[in-house]
């Protein structure tokens, strides 16, 4: 019987599998011999230390020295600009919300204890976890020619010939995104047959996930619809439950918002306030700047403060999303030269403006958003996950590591090698889904149930490019993040596919 060869496998034969996905899993931070990091990894460690500062953990400030530092070249130069990852909105009151709370909290606690590497068995952990969940209820409904613990370790290899370990040794929090798409499709495939320790798993894991970032909370919004549908299709027999329980998880996220907010008030008397991501992107695209630009100057309008921001320079390059939300310089900078108060009143506003711009150009929205989400789907590149020069800057002196520092590797400095691995990453990525289409679409090859998985991370993918490329910016890291999930998937279906005996509804879907 092909399932009774995954049982008795064997407890060391399984271990020898997972050393060998963890390995894999490693193999960027092995060959670089340091984590890699972005220029907000800083800001994490530096809003997570002030915020376990103010619940009254002591500990040795991971960014004393970097400041220090930064203090004594301002006074040299007799400057008053602030600090490089001084990112936030400074109107007073107000707290910057666009950093995830839960992950700069667990960043600083890390640093603290200096063990900053912790991220990677993090995210290691995580990855395993989602990916082990799927399998295991397959295994129980459908049996493996293969052991539980090569059918877990398999697919993770697969996923690691592509970006997967560039973001397990990414001090940031986009390891999160892909796994938050694992568990939803887990939920809305198997939900009605976990058992419930498996479903409180899935829901603890996704939640941590979607409280990561941001953009991970839109993600799990949208793919509730989605989970509806599937579910639907596959059974009207509760088809509900698996919604339920996504929702569960997407109110973790609302949760965690509404808590920052109550303690931002309790705490610090402050408001939260997120950056104006999605008017920077209404404008970049162009319908936003044709309704500032038809309607400004208008005091009714907070946003028409950013519009009048935008003409102290020429410079076409001023515009684009990146430009407006966080440059400083005269040349290029605009929402970060105003006022405090101006910058709060801007953010405020990005909702209704969206919607303002949305009533007025319904088709130049949608247009943009299209081409936002094509664009956004075929930017694969590991490059934003290696640290330039600038990047290095940034961090440098910043403590919180047992064995690194924040500096280059061995592979950072001479990225020679980076064109060569983007286009080996694309073929095998174009490879990997015509694998995975063909699969789903072959009868009888694969149970409907594991195809069904296959489509639910089709769409979490098309939902991450909606969500980061239609609102927030299209950038590589963002498609990255996320595209190994089509060589993880066509493993998992090849695995299904080369079993030996024809599937059969199993008697529970019967019943």
């Amino acid at each position: 019987m092909a399932d009774g060869h995954a049982t008795g496998g064997g407890t060391g034969r399984a271990i020898l599998w997972i050393a060998a996905a963890v390995l894999a899993c490693l193999s960027v931070y092995l060959i670089n011999g340091r984590p890699l990091f972005y220029f907000d990894t800083v800001g994490y460690i530096s809003q997570g230390h002030t915020g376990l500062r103010q619940m009254g953990i002591a500990g040795e400030s991971p960014l004393g020295v970097r400041m220090a530092r930064i203090k004594a070249e301002k006074a040299a130069q007799g400057s008053a600009e602030p600090a490089p990852d001084t990112t936030e909105i400074e109107a007073e009151n107000t707290v910057d919300g666009s950093r995830s709370t839960v992950y700069a909290l667990t960043t600083a606690l890390l640093a603290h204890a200096h063990a900053l590497e912790g991220f990677m068995a993090l995210n290691i952990a995580a990855v395993l976890i989602a990916v082990w969940l799927p399998m295991r209820v397959a295994a129980r409904r459908w049996g493996l020619p293969v052991p539980l613990g090569e059918a877990v370790a398999l697919p993770v290899i697969a996923a690691c010939a592509g970006s997967l370990p560039f973001f397990v040794a990414y001090l940031m929090p986009d390891t999160f995104a892909p796994v938050l798409l694992l568990v939803i499709a887990t939920l809305a495939v198997f939900g009605r047959s976990m058992r419930p320790w498996e479903v409180i798993l899935a829901i603890l894991l996704g939640s941590f996930a979607i409280v990561s970032h941001l953009s991970h909370l839109a993600i799990g919004l949208v793919m509730i619809p989605a989970v509806a549908l599937v579910s639907l299709v596959m059974s009207r027999q509760r088809w509900w439950l698996p919604v339920a329980y996504v929702c569960l998880i997407v109110g973790a996220g609302f949760t965690e918002q509404s808590l920052l907010r109550t303690a931002a008030k309790a705490v610090a008397h402050s408001e939260v306030v997120i950056k104006p991501y999605i008017t920077a992107r209404m404008i970049e695209d162009g319908p936003g700047l044709k309704y500032l630009d038809r309607h400004c100057p208008d005091d009714h309008i907070p946003t028409c403060k950013l519009h009048t921001a935008l003409q102290w320079s020429d410079d076409p390059w001023r515009i684009t999303a990146t430009h407006i939300v966080f440059e400083t310089s005269p040349r290029l900078g605009s929402f970060r030269l105003m006022t405090p108060e101006d910058q709060k009143a801007v953010a405020d506003d990005q909702i209704n403006f969206f919607f303002a711009v949305l009533r007025d150009q319904p088709v130049g929205v949608f247009l943009a958003l299209m081409r936002n989400v094509l664009l956004q789907s075929g930017w694969v590149s590991v490059d934003m996950t290696i640290p330039t020069d600038a990047i290095v800057a940034q961090n440098a002196d910043v403590t919180g590591f047992a064995f690194s520092t924040f500096d280059h590797g061995r592979i950072t400095r001479n990225i020679d090698w980076l064109g060569p691995l983007t286009l080996w990453h694309q073929a095998f990525y174009l490879a990997s889904l015509i694998v995975v289409v063909a699969l789903v679409l072959l009868p009888r090859r694969v149970p409907g149930e594991v195809k069904a998985l296959a489509v639910m991370v089709i769409l979490g993918i098309l939902a991450n490019a909606l969500v980061c490329g239609g609102i927030s910016q299209p950038a590589t890291r963002y498609g990255a993040r996320v595209i190994w999930l089509l060589p993880m998937m066509a493993a998992i279906l090849m695995i299904f596919a080369f079993r030996s005996r024809r599937f059969e509804v199993p008697t529970e879907i019967r019943a």
